[in-house]
C-alpha cells in the first residue's frame, strides 16, 4: 500500500512540474512576442522619422507626396521578415511544448505500467481478462500517442513550408512592385 501512496505523492509533483514547465514556456514564448513587436514598432518610427526628415529637407512641389510615401506602409520583405519571425517563435514554442508533452507522456505511461504490473501481482485468480483489458488501454494510448506525435510534425512541416512558399513569393511581388513604381516614377518625370 506504501508504494502506491509513494506513487501518488510521485505523480503529483510530476504533474506541478509538468504545469509550470508549460506555463514557463508560454511566457517565455509571450515575452518573444512582445519583444519582437515592440522592435518592429520602433524600427517602423525610425524609418517613418527618417523619412519625413528627409521629405522636408527637399524643395519642390513633390513635397506632400514624399511625406505620404515616407509614411506608406512597410516593403514586403519587412512584412515577409516579420511573418518569418513570429513563424519561428511558433516553431519553437511548439517544438519545446512537444517536448514537455512527451516527457510527461513518457513518465505517465512507466507510472501506468507499474500499476498493471502491481494490480497483476495482487489480483485476484481469474482477473486475467480485466489484466488484459489495461494492458490493451495502455497499448492504444501508446500508439494514439505516437500518431499524434507524428502528425504533429508533419503538421509543422507544412507549416514551415508554407511560410517559406509566401516569403519567396511576397518578395518576388515586393521586387516586381518596385520596378512598376521606379517605372513610373521615371514616366511622370520626362
Amino acid at each position: 500500500m506504501s508504494d502506491i501512496q509513494g506513487q501518488v505523492v510521485v505523480t503529483q509533483q510530476a504533474d506541478v512540474d509538468f504545469y509550470f514547465g508549460v506555463a514557463d514556456k508560454m511566457l517565455e514564448c509571450g515575452q518573444r512576442l512582445v519583444k519582437l513587436n515592440l522592435d518592429v514598432a520602433k524600427s517602423a518610427f525610425s524609418d517613418w522619422y527618417e523619412g519625413i526628415q528627409d521629405g522636408l529637407k527637399k524643395p519642390g512641389e513633390g513635397e506632400a507626396s514624399d511625406l505620404q510615401s515616407a509614411l506608406a506602409v512597410p516593403s514586403a520583405e519587412k512584412v515577409t521578415t516579420y511573418e518569418r519571425q513570429i513563424a519561428e517563435i511558433a516553431s519553437t514554442t511548439q517544438t519545446q511544448l512537444a517536448e514537455l508533452f512527451d516527457a510527461h507522456y513518457q513518465q505517465a505511461s512507466r507510472r501506468a505500467q507499474w500499476f498493471i504490473e502491481k494490480v497483476a501481482q495482487f489480483a485476484p485468480a481469474n482477473s486475467e481478462a480485466a489484466v488484459a483489458f489495461l494492458k490493451q488501454i495502455r497499448a492504444l494510448a501508446d500508439t494514439s500517442h505516437d500518431s499524434m506525435h507524428r502528425a504533429a510534425k508533419q503538421t509543422a512541416v507544412i507549416v514551415q513550408s508554407s511560410v517559406n512558399a509566401l516569403t519567396k513569393t511576397t518578395l518576388a511581388l515586393d521586387e516586381s512592385t518596385n520596378e512598376v513604381a521606379d517605372e513610373a516614377t521615371k514616366a511622370a518625370r520626362h
